[in-house]
Formats: C-alpha cells, structure tokens, sequence
C-alpha cells in the first residue's frame, strides 16, 4: 500500500519542483513552512512520511518533527538539510526521532529512495503494533473479566476512567492512548492477590490499608510479565504517585519524571471519586485543585477542557431477559444477586465468561429476571 508523503520547505519553488518530479510514484502533498505543515499532519494526516528541511523561518524542521513525534508518533521522519554537523545531526535524532538524514542538494532519486525507505518503515510500525494490540487483546479481557468476578465495584470504577483517561490522553496528544486506557482498566488488578477478607474488611479495618497500598505494585508485577505491556505496567506501578513526590511507590520520581499515563490516571480517578461523593464534576475539579501540587497543572487544565463543565446526558437503559442477554451489551446499572451481594458492577461491557458466570449463578444464588443494559459500541 502506498501511503501519503508530506514535504515541507519554505522554498516554494523546491516544493514545485520536487512534486513536478516524484509525483509518478509517490503520492506527495507541499507545505510552506513548519506551522502550515503541523497544521496538515493534524488535520489531514495519517501521513506515511514526513520531509522538512531544517532551516526554515517561525518553526524550523527541528522542531516540526518533535511536535510530529508527539502528535504522529507512527509517521517515519526525514529531515533535509544543509548542515552536516555533528549537534545537528544529533538533535535530529534525539529530539525528533529522524530515520533518515538527506543534506542539501538532494537529487530527486536520492529523495524518492528515502521516502520509499520510510513508507517501508511506517509499514513495519502500524503492523506491529496492529499485532501487538490484536494479539494482547485476549490476555486483558481475561484479565478484564478475572478482575470483574473478583472484584466488581473496583472493576466498574476503572470502566469509567478508562473513557475519561483517553479523552485526556488525547487531549494533551498523548500517541500512547491505548496503553493508558488498558493501565486505566486494570489498575485495580493487584487486589485480585488479595485475600477475599481483605477486600471485604476494607471500608471497616483501617489497619487493612497497610495491605491495600501495596495493590498498584502487586498489579503491575502482574502485568509486567506479559511481553510489551511495559508501558501499562509503569503507569499501574506510579498511579497512585503525586506529582509533587508524594505517594508511592516512595522512590523520588517527581514531576514530568513520572509516566504521563499514571499521572492522568491519578488525577482521573481522585475526580471520578471526587464526583460521586459530591454529585458535581466542577466541586470534584475545584477540590482537585486545592491539592494542585499532587497533579500535573498540564492534566488538570486538559480535565477541565474535557468535562469540566460538560453536561453528560446518559442513553435510557433498556430491559432485557436474562437468557437474551449477548456480548458486548453493557450494564446500565450495578447487578446484585436476590440477596443484595454484587455480582458485576455497572458500566462492564458483558462478555462470553460474564455470561457463564451468570448462568452458573443464577440456581446457586438466584439472579433478576430482567437486566437493564445499554447497547455498547462496537470494539476496535
């Protein structure tokens, strides 16, 4: 498959030039300068490659591909130039993550060779980490639904800061979303090695806490053992970490040191806590902020952008019998059994394990005849 290429100099006449020449095989969009470029890469993108040259007037080629690093993590890039020397070329590679480095002048064959050389690349990238998603996929919803029999209060509380973790991950352009979103999930998988009376005792026992504060460590033993859900494991590990040093674990990460996925995931869920207790997402905001040193200023202003101020109007839930019930429907409300113990919580997408829970509990412990689900997007 044949994918984009962006070219980006201040010289329209190179621009013209070079497009004249290589468009018979490459399928290649022009910008003007650095600021007309990002603009394209956001907007129009996904682009396959990307070609700045380095010096350009507002925004040089430098610092266009580490904002492209950031906001098109996936999109190989090349830079042209005509300074060889050996900072620049070191800049290059250190802060925008270049593959390719072409000086000035360039034949157009030299060019066309580079950007078949990333189109290449870029392909390399988007099918490892298609299989890498795809292949882990499996694993996290049998953690997932492990995570949701043994403990459905916590699992339900992490269904609802996965939503929000990634519309903040994608806020402040985050190209790690899908890892923060799994961390978010599986936060609370660590009290899957606790003891059942534990868990139960935790609201009453204070000396229970002792045991539960080492919960985002157990977790991310747990996943850190799965090949390349590394990233996922950090973010459990420092989820409960403040961005002033404050929590733990008690090592002395601060600040921007932290993993930006456990410190969105910190501050998503002491809000999603925050806005139950008090029944306003502005108050959860406001007390978050009488705390600000415990949160990243970056995470709490992109919250605010996100929802701090929305107004979220939930689809009616409809009733349905329980032997109709198919994966991928999503429960509209807390499920107790007939003698009030809960059995999954609400917001879990049900899928084929929860269904055989259910059936195997419904003579054991008696399950309602009617459930009320909302329809769930499709999974991607």
């Amino acid at each position: 498959m044949t994918h984009r290429t962006l070219l980006v100099d201040d010289d329209r006449n190179i621009l013209s030039g070079y497009q004249r020449v290589l468009r018979k095989n490459i399928i290649l969009d022009v910008a003007q300068g650095g600021q007309e470029a990002l603009r394209m890469l956001l907007e129009q993108g996904p682009y396959g490659v990307v070609v700045a040259d380095m010096q350009m007037p507002g925004m040089s080629g430098l610092e266009l591909l580490a904002k492209a690093q950031f906001a098109c993590p996936d999109t190989v890039r090349i830079m042209l130039t005509g300074n060889t020397d050996q900072k620049t070329a070191a800049d290059a590679v250190n802060q925008g993550q270049v593959f390719r480095f072409l000086t000035k002048p360039c034949s157009p064959q030299d060019l066309e060779l580079a950007i078949h050389a990333g189109q290449r690349q870029y392909d390399l990238v988007r099918a490892e980490r298609e299989l890498l998603e795809g292949t882990l996929t499996g694993a996290i919803e049998v953690l997932a639904e492990l995570l949701a029999s043994v403990d459905p209060a916590a699992f339900s509380l992490g269904l609802s800061v996965r939503g929000r973790c990634g519309e903040v991950a994608r806020a402040l352009g985050s190209g790690d979303v899908w890892a923060i979103e799994v961390a978010a999930m599986l936060a609370p998988i660590g009290r899957i090695a606790l003891p059942r009376e534990v868990l139960k005792a935790e609201a009453y026992k204070p000396e229970t806490q002792a045991i539960l504060i080492r919960v985002p460590e157990l977790g991310a033993s747990m996943i850190q053992t799965i090949p390349r859900l590394e990233s996922v494991a950090d973010i459990i590990r420092y989820q409960a970490k403040g961005f002033d040093g404050s929590g733990i674990p008690e090592e002395g990460l601060t600040g921007e040191d932290i993993p930006l996925g456990a410190r969105i995931l910190k501050a998503v869920q002491d809000f999603t806590t925050l806005e139950t207790q008090r029944h306003s997402g502005a108050v959860a905001l406001e007390e978050l902020k009488l705390h600000g040193k415990a949160y990243d200023p970056a995470v709490l202003k992109a919250m605010e952008q996100c929802f701090g101020n929305s107004v979220r109007t939930r689809p009616a839930p409809r009733l349905v019998r329980r032997e109709d019930l198919v994966p991928g429907l999503i429960l509209a409300g807390d499920l107790h059994t007939t003698a009030g113990q809960l059995v999954l919580g609400q917001g879990l997408r049900l899928g084929h394990g929860h269904l055989e829970l259910l059936r195997n509990l419904v003579d054991i412990l008696g399950i309602p005849d009617r459930i009320p689900v909302l329809d769930g997007p499709a999974q991607g």
